[in-house]
């Protein structure tokens, strides 16, 4: 079947040491069926590599209109730096790529719909609770970032009588350290990660070592949740238009130069 008119979304995470962990991989097949075109995930740091993944693509005739989605919950040095790299030496300079998740519009809106979820399903008042945002974070972090802070203030604002922590898996502040800083009754623990690797499934839990009276919930990794796609999708519908809208204004048949309006 022809591709013409098609755009392929490209899921990209990190990668994972864990045999059966493909967050990328779910994703995309949940994106699938709602989407025209291809999508396909690939790994910076495990297999299928991203390298790979767009040559393959490429070779198939599929990258006219690509679209990225970086599963990552951080604009670290992976996506501002070696993932435009990565895209421009395949050649695909005019790939688009949207921000990574916690970048993405209506991010802490649907945040803020899962944590009223958890509260009420436990029967706690928000006044009440600790939330602990556990990120991947850096061996080197001797405190948050300021994309930490940032996101940390955007859920206190929308959720106002919670009381939001930053913590890492690596770094500081780190998970380890959750109970010198619990200073509510109840916690709710969310990973601010993609799901599916050997931090979510067993270092986090391992930190936390929730004891039955710790009054303390874990909560599903932000990757693996039935919102997320949804709002991945409609981001991506809402980045592809505008790049066709913006296309058609800026490409005359003539090829000389951006449209004017008639009067």
């Amino acid at each position: 079947m022809p591709y013409r008119g098609k755009t392929t979304l490209l899921i990209v995470a990190h990668g994972t040491s864990v045999e059966d962990g493909d967050p990328a991989g779910v994703l995309a097949h949940r994106l699938a069926p709602k989407w025209f075109g291809d999508v396909v995930p690939a790994y910076m740091r495990s297999d299928p590599a991203l390298v790979d993944v767009l040559a393959d693509l490429t070779a198939q005739g599929k990258t006219d209109r690509l679209l990225v989605m970086p599963l990552f919950f951080s604009a670290g040095y992976l996506v501002t730096e070696e993932l435009p790299e990565i895209l421009s030496r395949a050649g695909l300079h005019h790939a688009m790529v949207l921000p990574p998740v916690t970048g993405l519009g209506g991010f802490v809106p649907m945040v803020a719909r899962h944590l009223e979820q958890a509260l009420l399903g436990q029967g706690w008042f928000a006044h009440d609770t600790t939330l602990f945002l556990i990120a991947h974070g850096l061996k080197t972090l001797k405190e948050p970032t300021d994309e930490q802070i940032w996101l940390a203030q955007r859920i206190a604002n929308v959720v106002p009588e919670l009381a939001v922590r930053i913590t890492n898996i690596e770094g500081a502040p780190s998970l380890n350290d959750w109970r010198d800083r619990a200073d509510r009754p109840n916690r709710l623990f969310l990973p601010v990660l993609a799901g599916g690797g050997i931090h979510a499934r067993e270092d986090v839990p391992a930190m936390l070592s929730l004891m039955p009276g710790d009054n303390g919930v874990l909560l599903d990794p932000v990757g693996v949740w039935q919102a997320l796609p949804p709002l991945i999708l409609e981001q991506a519908e809402q980045k592809t238009r505008r790049a066709v809208v913006l296309a058609n204004y800026m490409m005359p048949p003539d090829g000389r130069g951006p449209k004017a309006f008639s009067p």
